[in-house]
């Protein structure tokens, strides 16, 4: 709730700060694609979310913004869902590969934030901006306990060998944490005071998964993302 309250007061602050100058306001929407990277990456591939903010520009090259965030990632990486096994067959010890098809895992995430964006190109039809945020993010992670038994075939003939039996509990995670983006955004004029908004980013949730190395999950510290968007900003 801590961190409820300061991404609240960070909101406040900026808003009444933007009040204070007499520049355009701009408002916009959003859809991103949120591709994990890193360590995050071994367990979940990219899906979509969606973002709205509204901010002013508050000198020549300055723009800040207030920014809200959700996105749900809901797909485990399938290539990285497996275990290795040391088993001995016929007086030979080998690495056995076993399949994890039933392991579901699920990541929310919602966040808070300021955007402070610097203005790099302006023209009547382009502009590049520059952007750096800060924030918090509300987020909740979820995977499904694994029961099974992994058996090699020796022979090829259907005599089987029990190299191991998992039995791996859930594991449920929430907290606040802070995050920061730094990334850069391109406005084309559509018409006024229209544009289309596109954008690359990178996100660090800093936060932590715990390891499950029964089923070949090592520790993820940080939640890192290649944060792509498209969407819509007006100038009011």
């Amino acid at each position: 709730m801590k961190a409820l309250k300061y991404s609240i007061i960070i909101l406040v602050f900026s808003i009444s700060f933007l009040k204070a100058q007499n520049s355009p306001w701009i408002i916009g929407a959003d859809a991103n694609y949120n591709l994990p990277i890193a360590g995050l990456s071994d367990r979940m591939v990219g899906d979509f979310g969606g973002l709205i903010y509204a901010g002013k520009k508050t000198t020549e090259n300055w723009t800040w913004v207030g920014k809200f965030e959700y996105f749900k990632l809901t797909d485990v990486n399938k290539d990285q869902m497996f275990k290795i096994v040391k088993a001995e067959v016929n007086d030979v010890i080998s690495d056995y590969r076993f399949e994890l098809p039933l392991l579901e895992m699920e990541f929310t995430a919602a966040g808070l934030s300021v955007e402070a964006r610097y203005n790099l190109f302006n023209s009547s039809f382009l502009e590049a901006d520059l952007n750096f945020g800060f924030g918090f993010y509300y987020w909740e992670y979820s995977r499904t306990g694994y029961q099974d038994s992994l058996y090699i075939d020796t022979t090829g003939a259907g005599d089987l060998l029990l190299a191991e039996y998992l039995n791996v509990p859930p594991l449920f995670q929430k907290d606040w944490s802070g995050g920061i983006t730094i990334g850069t955004d391109f406005n084309l004029s559509l018409f006024d005071p229209l544009s289309l908004n596109l954008g690359i980013n990178y996100k660090l949730i800093i936060a932590e998964l715990w390891p499950a190395l029964s089923l070949n999950l090592e520790n993820v510290s940080g939640f890192q993302f290649l944060d792509l968007r498209a969407g819509f900003r007006v100038k009011l």
